[in-house]
Order: C-alpha cells, then sequence, then structure tokens
C-alpha cells in the first residue's frame, strides 16, 4: 500500500498510568506498545509510517530507530493539533490515503486495518472511522448516528456530550482513514471551542460532513479490539489478553502448553511443533525454540536460541545459543553469550558464562565456567572454577577435547588444558600454565600465607595492564 501514509499518535503524556515512562513505551508480551502498533501497521502492508513524538521522544526514537519518520509536537494541543504537525511529511501531490491510529492500542491488528482501508477505498469516502460497541464506554468520545437510518452525523467528546448522548455506547476507536488531496487544510480549518480548549481530530469529519462529503463511521472492532490501556489495572488485563492470544497461537500451531495461565511467552517468540511448555515458565525477547523439545517448569529463556529436542528444566538462559539434543538443568544458569553444541549437559546449580561447549561436554553440578573454551566430550567435575578475573582483567580458560577435570579444581586463567588431560580432585593450577595433552596433574601444595602483599599485587596488576594499553 505505497500511495497510503500512517501517521501514529504517540506524543502524550498517559498520566492516568502514574509512571514516569511514557504509556506507549509500556510493555506489552515483551514489547512496548507503540511496537506493536508499528508492527500491525506494517504487517497491514504499509511501510510510510510517521509517528508524532513529544514527551519522552528519546526514548521512542531509541527503541524505533530508522524503521519509521518522525513528527514532534512540542506542546500538547490535542489530537488534530498532533496530526497536523505530521502534516509536512504527507505528499498530498500524489493522491492516496492517510491512516490515523493512537500509539496505544496493541488490538488493532492488520486484518482489520486492511478492513478499513479496503472499505474506505471502495466506498470512495473522504474519511472512514474504525467504531466499537462499548458495554462501558466511560468518558471516551461518542458516535452520533440517525436513529432511522443509521447514517453517521458525528462524534462528540464526553466532556462535551449532553446526558442522552453519554448513553450512546458507540464509541471511535481512535483509528480512521482520510482522503490525502486537501487533508492539511481541513487540519488548519480546526479549532479550540471546546470544553478542553483543544484542536480535537474529529472535528475533521465534521467539517467534511458541512461540505457534503462522503463520511462512514464502520462498526467493525469488537470490544476487545478497542481495548486501549490507560491505567495499570487496563495495562494487565491487556497484558493478559495478548498473551492469551499468543499462547493460543502457538498451541494451534502444534507446541503444547501444559498450563497456559501459568506461562509466559512474548510476542516475537518462535516455538517449533512437538514441544511441551511446562508451567511457570517465561519466555522472553526474540527467542526461538525448535522442536521437540521439554521447556520447564519454572524456567526462564531470554533472547536465545534453542535447538530441536534439548530439555531446558527449572533454569535460566540468557542470550545464548543452545544446541540439538542439550540438557539444561535443573537450576542452571546460561549468562549471555554461551554457545553449546549438540548433546552438551548442564546441570544443578552450574553457572556458564561466554562460554562455547563441544559437543557431549558434561558439567553436571556446582561448577563456573566463565570465559571459557572447552572441547568435545570433555567432562567438567563437580565443584570445577574458572577464575577468570584477577580484580582487574578476565582471562579465558582453554579446555581441550576429552579433557577430564575432577571434583572441586580451580583452573587460574590464562590457562590451557591439552586434549585428553586429566586433572586431579582438589587441584588449583595455573596461571599461565599449558598442560600438555594427556597430561596427568596432581597438585598438592601447603598453603603460603604473604601479609601485606594483595594490594601491591592488584597495582603491579594495574600497571600492567595500562603499560600493555599504552595509558
Amino acid at each position: 500500500m505505497s500511495d497510503i501514509t500512517a501517521v501514529l499518535l504517540a506524543a502524550g503524556h498517559g498520566t492516568r498510568m502514574k509512571s514516569d515512562l511514557i504509556k506507549v513505551m509500556h510493555p506489552l508480551a515483551g514489547k512496548p506498545m507503540i511496537g506493536h502498533i508499528v508492527d500491525n501497521v506494517r504487517r497491514a502492508g504499509l511501510e510510510d509510517i510517521v509517528v508524532v513524538v513529544g514527551y519522552q521522544q528519546e526514548r521512542i526514537r531509541e527503541y524505533l530507530g530508522d524503521r519509521v519518520r518522525y513528527a514532534v509536537q512540542s506542546e500538547q494541543l490535542g489530537t488534530g493539533h498532533a496530526v497536523l504537525q505530521a502534516a509536512g511529511l504527507i505528499d498530498e501531490t500524489e493522491g492516496g490515503h492517510v491512516l490515523v491510529m493512537y500509539g496505544d492500542n496493541p488490538f488493532i491488528g492488520p486484518e482489520l486495518i486492511e478492513r478499513l482501508i479496503r472499505a474506505h477505498v471502495e466506498a470512495d469516502a473522504a474519511a472512514s472511522l474504525l467504531t466499537a460497541e462499548l458495554a462501558d464506554p466511560g468518558a471516551l468520545g461518542r458516535i452520533l448516528r440517525d436513529p432511522a437510518t443509521g447514517a453517521f452525523l458525528g462524534s462528540v467528546e464526553y466532556k462535551d456530550a449532553t446526558p442522552e448522548q453519554r448513553r450512546i455506547r458507540e464509541i471511535w476507536t481512535g483509528v480512521a482513514v482520510f482522503r490525502r488531496a486537501g487533508f492539511t487544510a481541513l487540519l488548519n480549518r480546526l479549532d479550540r471551542n471546546n470544553a478542553q480548549g483543544e484542536y480535537y481530530l474529529p472535528q475533521v469529519w465534521e467539517i467534511l460532513l458541512q461540505r457534503g462529503e462522503k463520511v462512514q463511521a464502520l462498526l467493525l472492532a469488537s470490544e476487545e479490539d478497542a481495548l486501549a490501556p490507560n491505567d495499570r489495572v487496563e495495562l494487565a488485563r491487556a497484558e493478559a489478553r495478548l498473551r492469551r492470544q499468543i499462547n493460543e497461537r502457538h498451541m494451534r500451531n502444534g507446541v503444547t502448553i501444559i498450563n497456559p495461565d501459568a506461562t509466559y511467552i512474548d510476542e516475537d517468540v518462535e516455538i517449533g511443533r512437538d514441544t511441551v511448555i511446562w508451567p511457570f515458565t517465561f519466555i522472553h525477547g526474540k527467542t526461538v525454540i525448535g522442536p521437540h523439545c521439554k521447556i520447564g517448569p519454572m524456567t526462564t529463556i531470554v533472547s536465545s536460541t534453542v535447538a530441536e529436542g534439548c530439555v531446558v528444566e527449572q533454569s535460566v538462559v540468557e542470550e545464548s545459543y543452545v544446541g540439538p539434543g542439550c540438557r539444561i538443568g535443573p537450576m542452571a544458569h546460561l549468562r549471555p553469550g554461551c554457545e553449546l553444541e549438540g548433546a552438551a549437559e548442564i546441570g544443578n546449580y552450574a553457572e556458564l558464562k561466554k562460554a562455547k561447549v563441544g559437543r557431549g561436554v558434561k558439567c553436571h553440578h556446582h561448577s563456573y565456567l566463565g570465559d571459557a573454551t572447552i572441547g568435545a566430550g570433555a567432562n567438567i567435575g563437580a565443584g570445577t572454577i574458572t577464575a577468570n578475573y584477577n580484580g582487574v582483567e578476565k582471562f579465558r580458560t582453554e579446555i581441550g577435547s576429552g579433557a577430564f577435570i575432577g571434583t572441586n579444581v580451580n583452573l587460574i586463567a590464562p590457562i590451557t588444558v591439552g586434549d585428553g588431560a586429566l586433572i586431579a580432585a582438589g587441584s588449583t593450577v595455573g596461571p599461565r600454565l599449558e598442560i600438555p595433552a594427556d597430561a596427568l596433574v596432581v597438585e598438592r601444595a601447603q598453603a603460603v600465607i604473604k601479609e601485606g602483599r594483595a594490594a601491591s599485587l592488584k597495582e603491579a596488576w594495574r600497571q600492567r595492564k595500562m603499560n600493555r594499553e599504552g595509558t
């Protein structure tokens, strides 16, 4: 739809949220509200998107980046004034249409947007409004129709409505399509003669109706479609509905979710068929989970890839790659930057950070592997620690394929352990040590105490680092 410009209104504070964060940046299912709106508009086929920003605009710009264009509403003078700020970015010489949407309703999906635009174009209307009927419209503006014919007569803001008009249940959802030609001239005719002293966008269709042009109000949206959260209670309702939709989509695509009410999956997550998600599992960000996996219970996965046939139980996986057939947990923690090849096993109370783990590696209990590379088939005994930090710098540990690290071993980085080497239980080895392949290492030294040396040693390390970096 190259002939349509979308204008999304995201400049308001959202004071009823009682938050230091602008309303459209409050997250729903792992994504800010404005992110849902932009994605829905793009899925409807619209590429030219202008977001009107104002309060906390830097947050919105940082999140959306160059995916959209921006107009700035420096002073909050109403919805009509907000759209007017975008007028300079709308080329009216090429015909086409303008879609206007509020930036806080994630449930106006692409199908609904497409239906509204199609009806607008087919009717050759000057403006088309998307409306819904609510059981309790509250303080929202009301749609006015001819009682006999149902023809659209206009709308009225709640503060300006009569008691009889306030009994009307049909409301405007904040979505409308306008003919692009002459749109700026219409906006320039708006006035502030209302209870709020603001420039209301609905006055545009009042002007069009007065000129005898065709304006239609299309009751296409359900009450749930019109759910735009204004406070924390409504935000929680929106979150629950969105997560229910997400879970149902995955289940219809072949994923088993044991208890959907206790499973929390973000919008952008992908899950393969025949994977089973157990209760109290949280899957966030752009996580991809392959088929035939078992995830949970009580598991958190953040922006990670979990390949086919994995088990992740009672564990946390953050920004990592877990290869096919791996077993993680219970109570394991993969911190950002981990890469596990196939069939690796990371067990109870093991913590990994920036670790590259080869195929078939076993690290079953109570270990820390940080800034480490572990070759295929290596065995990491209980209590093994890679001491990667001296208080100033971090260093890497390299463990070869088939190496056997006994229980309660401390590997002081930087250190290299050759293929097939064996380090006896309780040994502390390194730093700057290269253990040959197939070597046996046994360390049983008596403790040596050198009083007053810690501070001077750290200072020497700092000086060495500064000299190396040339600072």
